[in-house]
């Protein structure tokens, strides 16, 4: 299989990946301590990297947005923030968040002065169709977001997708079936937003992915992306043994330099 190719499915799961669980919203807070809690969902929405994914993969599809404090109903049951479910082209969401104090122990209440993370997990399930391509996702999110008293957020988490069905390339329509999982390691978010500072400030991103495509092609892709604050990330991807290091502009995904 072609770097392209690999590139491509890499791409089109990623995209599925990240779509499901982005916003409109900005990164970075416009401080290091938010006043609210919606301002914190919609930063754990990372638009900016789901961006790039749709750019990738546009067959991938549609952003959902970060749900509304005032949507969400607190479950005494859970000690979590159950949100409506919402369906959209074709996937239907759910999600639901926990707020944490300093010492990890679950809140009723928002508090900007004793609330040091929030945990959010989302699934999202359906079909995603466009013309030549139909891919049914299953996917699971557990991501949580700290340092919110002290002015650094930072983003750890996991995210399993499963995907199946057909997508067309070159004029050609094959079968693909894939799983990916992904990681946030220690993703420093930016504290202001800007067109030129909405990426990670340090921190990884990384993806295991295994399938096949092409017909009767197995893949096996590892895969490393590096961030230090620029639109420039560094990409390690592995792939069936064969090991590619590029940098990507997430500026202008569709193009990288690879060695």
């Amino acid at each position: 299989m072609s770097f392209t190719h690999r590139r491509r499915i890499v791409a089109l799961a990623l995209g599925a990946l990240i779509t499901s669980c982005s916003g409109d919203s900005s990164v970075g807070p416009s401080s290091g301590k938010p006043t609210d809690l919606n301002q914190v969902l919609a930063e754990m929405s990372l638009p900016a990297l789901s961006g790039v994914a749709v750019s990738l993969a546009p067959t991938a599809g549609t952003s959902f947005g970060a749900p509304t404090s005032s949507s969400c109903t607190y479950s005494s049951a859970t000690q979590s923030f159950v949100c409506p479910t919402t369906t959209a082209s074709g996937i239907t969401i759910t999600q639901s968040y926990i707020l944490l104090d300093a010492a990890g122990v679950p809140q009723s209440v928002w508090n900007a002065t004793t609330i040091a993370a929030v945990r959010m997990k989302m699934t999202a399930k359906g079909t995603l169709t466009s013309p030549g391509t139909t891919l049914t996702i299953d996917e699971t999110l557990d991501q949580t977001l700290s340092g919110l008293l002290t002015g650094t957020h930072v983003m750890n988490g996991t995210s399993v997708v499963k995907g199946s069905g057909t997508v067309a390339s070159g004029g050609v329509t094959q079968p693909l079936s894939y799983t990916l999982t992904m990681t946030m390691e220690n993703l420093a978010l930016p504290n202001a937003v800007s067109a030129a500072n909405a990426y990670p400030t340090s921190g990884r991103m990384v993806m295991d992915m295994s399938g096949s495509g092409g017909g009767s092609v197995s893949y096996a892709t590892h895969m490393e992306m590096t961030f230090n604050g620029t639109s420039k990330v560094a990409v390690v991807m592995t792939t069936n043994g064969i090991t590619t290091r590029c940098t990507m502009d997430l500026a202008n995904p569709t193009t990288a330099i690879c060695s």
